[in-house]
């Protein structure tokens, strides 16, 4: 019988022991006192294992991007909401028609004008 070389050796002990650290690997993702940046780390290399790595790089955005953006679709949104506001006075104005009276001075008003003759 052939011996095994080296090579197929040690890649036959890692599959021995893959099984143990993903097990471990689990559990420090899920423990809360792994530091953040490990749980990250961890988080990724088991995608890019299990999912191979992104083709392209992925754009990532800061957050003063993404104040910018926001801003800037807020006031795209303020401007439509006005513009809705303007089509409905208008609308509501022609609805109206000339034919209507102006509305009535009120109480005070005529008193005024009765105080100055």
């Amino acid at each position: 019988m052939k011996q095994k070389s080296r090579e197929d050796r040690i890649r036959d002990w890692f599959l021995e022991i893959c099984p143990q650290a993903v097990i471990s690997i689990r559990d420090l993702i899920n423990d809360p006192s792994t530091p953040i940046a490990s749980r990250v780390q961890l988080i990724g290399m088991v995608l890019d294992r299990a999912l191979g790595k992104a083709e392209t790089p992925l754009k990532v955005t800061t957050a003063v991007e993404n104040m910018d953006m926001a801003e800037a679709r807020l006031m795209e949104m303020i401007h439509e909401i006005q513009a809705e506001d303007e089509m409905k006075e208008a609308v509501e104005q022609e609805e109206k028609g000339p034919d209507e009276d102006p509305p009535e001075d009120t109480e005070e008003e005529t008193e005024d004008e009765g105080e100055d003759e």
